[in-house]
């Protein structure tokens, strides 16, 4: 019983962002995105599987003031095919303990991640960081929180045809 014990404990120190305040996100933890919280008066969609820390993530959203941090383990998305996620400071203390994604969502309900890191993750505007640092420094790099809703230039009716085309909705 001890050394199952001493196993299990092994393990758990052992894997990456166990017990560290760390969270690694995979293929898995991204799912429809019309299947997240969208906080009052914002386009982007919020995930977490602690349901504390969901509720934590969705008052920051919603208040947008600067200075306040999401919880780890948080997943952001706006669009089906990129994603922010708060990893941990010791992951990318430049990014704020981001960690961008591009995705392929597929039919099946599957993602595939094509893409993911820090300022090295692109998009057709360029770093995904890079961007995020520019626009929502304050704002722990959510750029809606600091540019509002037509930061992008795109209307809100774009934005939610966008969304609403998730293949991995049902």
């Amino acid at each position: 019983m001890r050394a199952a014990l001493i196993a299990v404990l092994v393990l758990l120190l052992a894997a990456p962002g166990s017990l560290a305040g760390e969270f690694v996100a995979n293929e898995s933890h991204f799912q429809c995105l019309l299947d997240g919280v969208k906080p009052e008066g914002r386009d982007f969609y919020v995930f977490h599987r602690n349901r504390r820390r969901l509720r934590k993530a969705v008052k920051v959203a919603r208040r947008g003031r600067p200075g306040k941090e999401y919880p780890v383990g948080t997943i952001l998305q706006l669009f089906p095919f990129e994603a922010m996620v708060k990893r941990g400071k010791r992951y990318n203390p430049e990014g704020n303990g981001w960690e961008f994604f591009q995705l392929v969502p597929r039919a099946d309900g599957t993602t595939t991640i094509a893409s993911r890191g820090a300022g090295e993750v692109q998009n057709v505007i360029g770093s995904c960081q890079g961007c995020h640092m520019n626009v929502a420094a304050d704002f722990d790099l959510v750029c809606e929180t600091a540019r509002g809703r037509g930061g992008l230039g795109l209307s809100p009716e774009q934005v939610a045809a966008l969304q609403a085309g998730d293949p991995r909705c049902r």
